[in-house]
Formats: structure tokens, C-alpha cells, sequence
């Protein structure tokens, strides 16, 4: 009895030992499993720390080349492009966008140990949109129009519209305050205060009217409130500026043949482009004294403008001419525009068959004659005659200016992506 008691306690005992021993496996296997899930997640913590850092630094790396104008691209060339970059115990791939609507994106893509984080930038030219929402859009010295003349677009003044042989415009004509609106077509609806003489397609909102035709008339949303002109005295004066910036050249600048490229840069004198000379401006120019464009001469913004669009300013008289010829870059939404800021009458003058996207005069006329063509004028005034045509481009609400490909550009988002 006394040996099965002993027996019986000892087999107690060895079950008790072996259940203590499980026990203890158990608790330092669990406590092993977590040290070796913490030593995992610290890994990946590490790893993607490495590779977001990476991908950083490669972003940061691209951004000071862009602003030094040094190469972005393995093999060199211009964006857009992809590069495979070692970075310390990281790889990062890095792809740049081309320009498209003033800004680019920078994508890298950092990996340490299949570890992956993905930062993303939007860096844009800094620019300015005018919002150019009219065929013409004309200040307080009106609108005179003749001989076959023509507007496609809308048009809004803040002057009396005269309208005479044949002259006709496709679109809404707005006419603030106690406006008159003489004469001609209008091809859709009429705002004015007095309407003479004129025939409307659409419905003519006035407040009287005397030998005008239209679909119906009525004197609602009347009267119409003046609007400014677009740009600023203090957005001009910055362009000339940012124009001072890339350097003064004193003496007129003159071109009768081959391909030049200019700005940005401040002229002290007259500028003539002729002759069938080429242009190329790659930044703002100012010119302190008279601009003339003849005679199949080119003027055009350099490629680098991508989609946003560019000035030429003359403080004197711009005479655009002769089947020359002025355009944006030549990608989607890019404009180059004459800016006068002269007091002579006219400020600018077109004709003969010169065609140009958008012409500016901020403190008088701009005249266009003869089969001259053009995407959008705002002017003090206009007058057109002879056949000439304004025929408004859908987007140049849109057009966003700069000082150039080399201006000023800023980071307007800089985030982590999936």
C-alpha cells in the first residue's frame, strides 16, 4: 500500500513536471513568436522608412536640377522620361512628366528589401490666367466695325458699338451702362441700353430701340454692369519686370533673315522682325519704344512654353503686317501675345493678311484691317474694317501666362500616393 501511494505520488508529480515544462514552452515560444513579429515589423518599419526617404531624396535631387537646368533624364534628354536610381541600401524609379497645362509631375518610387512607398509632385509654372472669355472684350472708347468686318465670339463693351457695311458678329454682344449699339448683325443676343438700326437673330434686351429687327425684345437684365480689362497695370508692370530680369539690351533689335531666340529680356529701343526672319522668344520682352512685324516675318514661342502662353510688351506702337505670321509653342493652349501700353491711337494696328492669337492694348485702339486674323482682342477700344475677322478659340478663357520656360516655378503639391 505504502509503495502504490509512493508510486501514485511520484507519477503526480512527473505529470505535474511535464505539464509545468508544456507550459513553459508554451509561454516562451509565444514570447520568442512576438520578439521575432516585433523584430518583422520593426524590419518593415525600417525598410519602408528607407525607401519613402529614398524616394525623398530622388524627388528632391530632381527638383534642384530643374531649377539649375541640368539633365533630369538617364539617357540624357528632355522630359518625360523614367530613371532607375541606387540610393543608399534603396532603389528609387523616378519618372517625369512632360508639361501639360504649365506643370509636370515628378513620380518616385522608393524600394528597400520589396519594401515600397510612392511620393508623388506637382510642380507648376508659376502664371497668371487673365480669363479671356470674349471674341473682344473693348473699354470705354467702343467698337467700330466695317466693311464686311467680322467677330466670331461673343462681345462685350464698355463703349458704344458701331456697326456699319456689312459688318456682322456671331455671338452675344453685351454693352454696358447707357451703351448704343448702331447698326449691322448680330447673330444671337443683344444687352444694350439703345439699339439703332440693328438686326438681331436672338432676343434684344434694351431699353429702347428705333429700326431694330429681332425674335423678341425685352428690357430684363438690363442695365449691364461695366467689367474691367483683364490684366492689371500691376500684373504689366510685373511682366516688364520678370522681362528686365533676363537682361537690357540697349539699341533697337532688329531681324531681316534667319532664326534668332530672345528673352527674357528688356529692349531699349524699337524692335523690326521682317523679311521672313524668325523669332523665337523664350521668355517675356519688353520694348520701350515701337514694335513692327512684316513681310512673312515669324514670330513664335520657343517649345518650352509647353501649354502655357507668353507675351511680347512694347510701351510704343506694335504694327503686325504683310502675311507675317505669331503663335504659341505649338502644343494645345498656348498663346504669344502683343501687349501696347501706349496712349497713341491706334496702339496696334493689323493688317494685310497678319495673323496672331491674341492682341492687347490697354490704353487705347487696336485697328485691324485688310484679312487680318486673330483668335481674341481686348483693347481701350477697336476698330475693324476691310474684311478682317476675329474668330474666338474655345480655351483661351484658359490661357495661363508666364514669364517663360526658365521662370519661376513652385511646388503646389508634394504627397505620398498608393
Amino acid at each position: 500500500m505504502s509503495n502504490r501511494f509512493h508510486t501514485q505520488r511520484g507519477f503526480v508529480g512527473l505529470y505535474l513536471t511535464i505539464v509545468v515544462l508544456i507550459l513553459m514552452l508554451g509561454i516562451i515560444t509565444s514570447i520568442g513568436f512576438g520578439v521575432l513579429t516585433q523584430q518583422r515589423i520593426m524590419q518593415n518599419i525600417v525598410q519602408s522608412a528607407r525607401a519613402y526617404a529614398a524616394a525623398e531624396s530622388s524627388i528632391e535631387d530632381v527638383l534642384i536640377r530643374l531649377v539649375n537646368g541640368q539633365n533630369v533624364c538617364d539617357p540624357p534628354g528632355s522630359p518625360p522620361c523614367s530613371s532607375a536610381l541606387p540610393i543608399s541600401s534603396a532603389s528609387v524609379n523616378v519618372t517625369i512628366s512632360d508639361i501639360v497645362a504649365g506643370a509636370r509631375t515628378i513620380t518616385a518610387e522608393g524600394d528597400s528589401l520589396d519594401r515600397f512607398r510612392t511620393v508623388r509632385v506637382v510642380y507648376e509654372i508659376s502664371s497668371i490666367t487673365p480669363g479671356f472669355f470674349y471674341g473682344a472684350q473693348v473699354g470705354d472708347l467702343g467698337i467700330e466695325m466695317e466693311n464686311n468686318s467680322g467677330i466670331m465670339g461673343n462681345v462685350f463693351s464698355n463703349g458704344d458699338f458701331e456697326m456699319v457695311n456689312n459688318a456682322s458678329t456671331t455671338g452675344t454682344v453685351k454693352i454696358s451702362g447707357a451703351g448704343g449699339l448702331n447698326g449691322g448683325k448680330i447673330t444671337g443676343d443683344a444687352y444694350v441700353d439703345a439699339c439703332t438700326s440693328s438686326v438681331i437673330t436672338g432676343i434684344l434686351h434694351a431699353n429702347t430701340q428705333a429700326g431694330c429687327s429681332f425674335a423678341s425684345l425685352t428690357n430684363s437684365d438690363l442695365p449691364i454692369v461695366p467689367i474691367p480689362l483683364p490684366l492689371s497695370a500691376a500684373t504689366i508692370d510685373e511682366w516688364k519686370n520678370d522681362a528686365e530680369a533676363g537682361g537690357i539690351t540697349v539699341g533697337d533689335y532688329n531681324r531681316s533673315s534667319g532664326s534668332s531666340s530672345l528673352g527674357p529680356q528688356k529692349i531699349v529701343g524699337n524692335m523690326t522682325i521682317q523679311n521672313s526672319a524668325q523669332l523665337i522668344l523664350t521668355g517675356t520682352v519688353w520694348v520701350t519704344g515701337n514694335v513692327i512685324i512684316k513681310n512673312d516675318a515669324r514670330v513664335q514661342l520657343d517649345s518650352g512654353y509647353g501649354s502655357t502662353s507668353g507675351a511680347l510688351i512694347a510701351n510704343g506702337s506694335i504694327t503686325l503686317e504683310n502675311n507675317s505670321i505669331s503663335s504659341g509653342s505649338g502644343a494645345a493652349g498656348s498663346y504669344l501675345m502683343y501687349l501696347s501700353t501706349t496712349s497713341v491711337d491706334p496702339a496696334i494696328t493689323i493688317k494685310n493678311n497678319a495673323i496672331v492669337d491674341i492682341l492687347y492694348a490697354s490704353n487705347q485702339f487696336v485697328q485691324v484691317e485688310n484679312n487680318a486674323a486673330m483668335r481674341e482682342i481686348t483693347g481701350n477700344g477697336l476698330r475693324i474694317k476691310n474684311n478682317a475677322t476675329v474668330t474666338y478659340e474655345i480655351g483661351l478663357q484658359d490661357a495661363a501666362f508666364t514669364s517663360g520656360p526658365g521662370g519661376g516655378w513652385t511646388v503646389t503639391s508634394w504627397k505620398e500616393i498608393e
